[in-house]
């Protein structure tokens, strides 16, 4: 089982929303529970830390190989496999925290957003939506062709002088998600591998704008 930090909801309900946020390569999950206290107080916040060590320091997601090629960047088979425990880690959450099943997000950055991607995807009888920051969508986590995905609800940024993950790479695979999914956002702002005050606040609006007229 992943270790994991929890804040949880002011509300009464018998089940609660919740965010559960996924950080970057290297980081750790204090670092994406520092937003918890400006995110919506009625959702119980989850940060989840990820399952490997870096030479860096801190925890990973997966492998990275800094001098390959995008398609050999990854490792994939680890990537997998955190995906798999993350999905089961879910379930035990949902029944651990009275979450409510129905109205599960993600919000990831960088190589957590590239998770999110596809656990938002080939996942979504269990996630509503997501906040994909800093990330790209890797079609080898996939289980179908981009083309074959639809009512895919996500918010995605990236920094256009990115030179950690390139903006290309998200804006690329982004666009491909977006031509079946008119609910995809893809925002673009002029920073590096960062989350800047603007797009905060826009991930903000988002959140309060996909909360409407959901039953709860």
């Amino acid at each position: 089982m992943l270790s994991y930090k929890i804040k949880k909801a002011n509300s009464r309900a018998a089940t609660q929303p919740a965010i559960i946020l996924l950080h970057g390569y290297g980081s750790n999950a204090d670092d994406l529970f520092s937003f918890a206290d400006y995110l919506p107080n009625d959702h119980t916040i989850i940060s989840l830390e990820a399952p490997y060590s870096t030479p860096f320091g801190g925890s990973a997601w997966y492998s990275i190989h800094f001098d390959a090629s995008q398609d050999k960047w990854s490792d994939i088979e680890e990537a997998k496999k955190s995906l798999t425990t993350i999905v089961n880690q879910l379930d035990s959450l949902t029944k651990e925290h009275d979450l409510n099943p129905k109205d599960i997000s993600l919000m990831g950055f960088s190589q957590g957003a590239i998770l999110s991607w596809s656990l938002l995807m080939d996942h979504p009888t269990k996630i509503r939506r997501g906040v994909c920051m800093s990330g790209y969508i890797d079609s080898q986590l996939l289980s179908q062709p981009l083309g074959a995905y639809q009512n895919v609800l996500a918010y995605a940024s990236h920094g256009i002088n990115d030179v950690t993950v390139p903006y290309e790479w998200a804006k690329n695979s982004i666009e491909q998600i977006k031509k079946n999914n008119p609910s995809v956002s893809f925002n673009s702002y002029p920073d590096g591998h960062n989350v800047s005050p603007e797009n905060f606040r826009d991930i903000l609006k988002w959140l309060s704008d996909t909360n409407e007229g959901l039953d709860r």
